[in-house]
This record gives C-alpha cells, structure tokens and sequence, in this order.
C-alpha cells in the first residue's frame, strides 16, 4: 500500500478506513491483552474475451476487518465482512474466544508502533476507477486482435484485463495506525499457432498501475510471435546444457527460492539454506534483494500487513547468503537478535499475517537477450516450463520440470524445443549462474518479481 502514517499521500478510502478503525479500537472495552485491527476496502475487475466477445465480466467490493487478540502468548483471528460497530464486537469476541483455545507460545507478540515509515509516492493511480468499462473491455479486445491477425495463429485461448483497487488501515492497541492503498491492472493473453497438425501456445502480457499505461497491442504480438516460432518444435539430443532461463521461467524458479528464504521455513527445518548463512550459496556475480519499496513494485508499500516499515532486504549478495525474510514471530524466535524485515503477509482481512516476499529483485547484466545468445554460444533456451509445482522443492532443492524452448545455435536464437526435461537441484542453479541479460521485466505470475533473462551452465537435459 502506498502510504506510511495517517494521513500520508492517501485519498478518501484509507482515510475513511483509519478512522473507522479509530473509532473501534476506542469503543474496546479495556482488555488484559493486545487488539489488531486490519481493514480493507477493495475493488476488482476481470473481463475475459474469446472469439472477439465477451466471455465474462466479473467486478467485485470486498471489504472487511479482520482482529487479532493476543493475550500471554495466546493468538487469536477473526475477521467479519460487516464493517458495522456491532458485527466488529462479535468478531472480537470470537478473536478472543479463539486465543483461549490455542496453546501459548512466547514469540507471539503484536509489533511496536514505528518511529517513521519510508515514503513510497506513485503507488495509486485514478485511471483504475476513472476509466469507462467499455474501454477496459476494449483492451482485452485489442491485445487478442493484434494475435489473431498474425499468420499461423488460430486462436487465443482467452483475453483477460483484470485490475484492482485496494485500500488498507491497520491499528492496534500498542499504538500502531497506518493507512495506505495502491492500484495494479494487467492484461495477458495466451495465442495457439498451429501448423498443419503441430499446435503451440505462449504467453503475452503487460501490466501497470493504470489501464492507460498497458501496452495491449504489443502483448498480442508478443504471444503471437513466441507461439509462432515454436512451430515446429521437437525433442533435442540429451546432455548437459547451458540453459537460458527467459525472464518468466527466471521469475517462477526465484519464486521457490524465496520459499526457501522464509525465516519461518528455516526454522521449521524446511529450507535448504538452513545453516548456511554468510557462506557462498551462488555464483559471485548473483545479488537477489527483497525490495518492498520499490516503486515500480506491484508489491510495494511503506509498511507490511502488521504494521512494520518495510525496506530492502539482502538475501544474496555477490552469492553469498545474507539474510532470511522476517515478520515479528519469525524475529521473536530468534531471541532478539533480529527484527522483523516487514515481511508479514496476508491475502486479505480474512487471513491473520505470515512470512512472504515482497518485491523480490535480480540484479541484471549487461545487453539485450540476443547478446546473452550470442556469449553462450551454443545451448537450451527455456521459454516456459511445466511441473513446476511437483518437479522444484524449497526443501530439498530438487528440480526437474518439462520445458519448451529453443536450441541456442552458433550464438543465435535456433530450432524450437519440446517434450524435453530440464533437471538440476537449486544450490547448483545458483553456483552456476553463469551470465545475466540486461533486460530485467517485471513479472507478476509468481508474486512480484523484477528479473532479467540468466544462464545456468550444467543442467542436464532429457530428450532424445
């Protein structure tokens, strides 16, 4: 959310929600323990087109408050969609009545109120709200006519626009109160090419903070050209390949690692990077920051779901692990020794917070993706991958998905790829990162993540 304290760089809606806010945590009765109020207001739009029709058009208000109590280490949650004053005091009831039923644990604590939040301006957008339905429709429309008036392309699966306003108020009985609210909109769509009877399909997309800032025309033809030019595709010779991650793949395989990353994960001895902080974990050129500030951020705000400022986090830095993302129970079990990174979560007000990534960030190289092709020379270039939920494990760092791509020939860009296997575990991905494009993009399927397209040398490849 873009804010920091009340009142800070926000409109009507977060605004309206503090004092609302306010005016429950002051009609609480005094408590033995410690009350959290997280509102939110939002609305959403999804329009899907086929066939140059609309297929659907959803658009939704959720709103809501959710409580948590927490009393001698006991925690509580309850949330209601009533942000009327008696629904609030039945919802507080059952957060307390929760917190009894639950075994104590000394970490839990609610945050401290923050001295000062970071200002991070640009995060809302008025076109989200302002612009007609019909024109928002007509993006969706546009991306799939720039696709389907490619040759070789038949169809496309479905056109979507989809956006988003959301506005969020947090106070406690510690002293905490923020506000704060942001706008995201997107429009992707996924083209089929067919020849003959060889069928392939890929992605195109673009995102912003405003409808008027999509680039619908130019992801229709980015879907049309990638699905175009796997036409063709067949299974490659088996070996080992230096394998070019594009950024979509980049982002998905970064999504696991944060997994991984979680300080709750490492506590729970669920992590690979378990015990190994401050030791080399990945090639020296790999820099991998959380960056909840960010302005370009889809996942940026002055403070995390439980109030806590958030910042920039090292997790890599020249390959060396740095550090773990932290909420204020994760830091609570280390014993001091660390503080929450404000990286406390959660979906909505129906969800008390956990431990997430924010913005995660790549740090690029040098030059677009035909330079990355031209300095490996010869190798695997991985489009998009399939599996990816049952082949890679934050765990035990295994990985093996199915993918699609093209050979890399004579530095160059070569014959398309299918029916292939792509394996290797994680910790190797990393100690073999070998090069870096500089053409980092923000990609929003696999949180938030801003990465270029990388090179990993040594993965083994199954194909014929």
């Amino acid at each position: 959310m873009s804010s920091g304290s009340a009142g800070q760089g926000t409109r009507n809606g977060s605004t309206g929600l503090l004092t609302l806010g306010r005016r429950f945590l002051a009609a609480t009765p005094a408590l033995p323990g410690d009350v959290e109020l997280y509102l939110q207001r939002s609305r959403t739009t999804s329009i899907k087109v086929y066939a140059r029709e609309v297929e659907s058009l959803v658009t939704g208000a959720p709103s809501g408050v959710g409580v948590r109590y927490v009393h001698e280490g006991r925690q509580g949650y309850a949330y209601t969609a009533d942000l009327g004053d008696e629904a609030f005091r039945r919802t507080l009831d059952r957060a307390m009545a929760n917190a009894e039923a639950t075994d104590p644990d000394p970490h839990v604590t609610l945050p401290e109120p923050a001295r000062s939040y970071p200002d991070v301006p640009g995060l809302w957008r008025p076109g989200v709200g302002s612009t007609p339905m019909e024109r928002k429709i007509a993006l969706a429309m546009e991306a799939e006519a720039v696709a389907l008036a490619a040759e070789e392309i038949e169809t496309v699966e479905e056109s979507t626009y989809a956006d988003g306003e959301s506005q969020v108020a947090l106070v406690s009985s510690l002293g905490v109160e923020v506000q704060g609210e942001q706008t995201v909109c997107y429009c992707y769509l996924s083209a089929h090419a067919r020849r003959g009877e060889d069928v392939q399909t890929a992605l195109g997309y673009t995102t912003g903070r405003q409808p008027e800032e999509l680039e619908a025309e130019a992801a229709g033809a980015e879907a049309a050209l990638k699905a175009r030019r796997l036409l063709g595709a067949a299974p490659c010779p088996s070996g080992s390949y230096t394998v070019v991650l594009d950024r979509e793949v980049a982002a998905a395989v970064l999504g696991i690692v944060s997994q991984a990353l979680s300080a709750e994960a490492v506590q729970k001895g669920r992590s690979l990077f378990a015990g190994k902080e401050g030791e080399q974990v990945g090639a020296k050129q790999l820099c991998l920051v959380d960056n909840g500030i960010h302005p370009e951020g889809m996942d940026s705000s002055a403070f995390d779901d439980e109030g806590v400022p958030r910042g920039q986090t090292d997790l890599i830095r020249d390959g060396v692990l740095a550090g773990f993302l932290y909420d204020t129970y994760t830091a609570n079990r280390e014993g001091g020794e660390r503080g929450s990174t404000g990286n406390a979560s959660r979906g909505s007000y129906r969800s008390a917070p956990g431990v997430s990534s924010s913005n995660l960030v790549l740090e690029e190289g040098e030059g677009s993706l035909e330079a990355l092709f031209g300095r490996v020379g010869r190798g695997l270039y991985v489009l998009s991958v399939t599996g990816l939920h049952s082949g890679a494990n934050p765990v035990s760092g295994e990985f093996s998905v199915g993918a699609v791509g093209h050979l890399i020939e004579n530095g160059s860009l070569g014959a398309p790829v299918r029916e292939i296997t792509i394996a290797s575990d994680l910790l190797s991905m990393l100690h073999n990162l070998s090069d870096r494009a500089g053409d980092q993009r923000w990609i929003p399927f696999h949180g938030s993540v801003l990465t270029p397209a990388v090179a990993i040398s040594q993965f083994a490849v199954s194909g014929t």
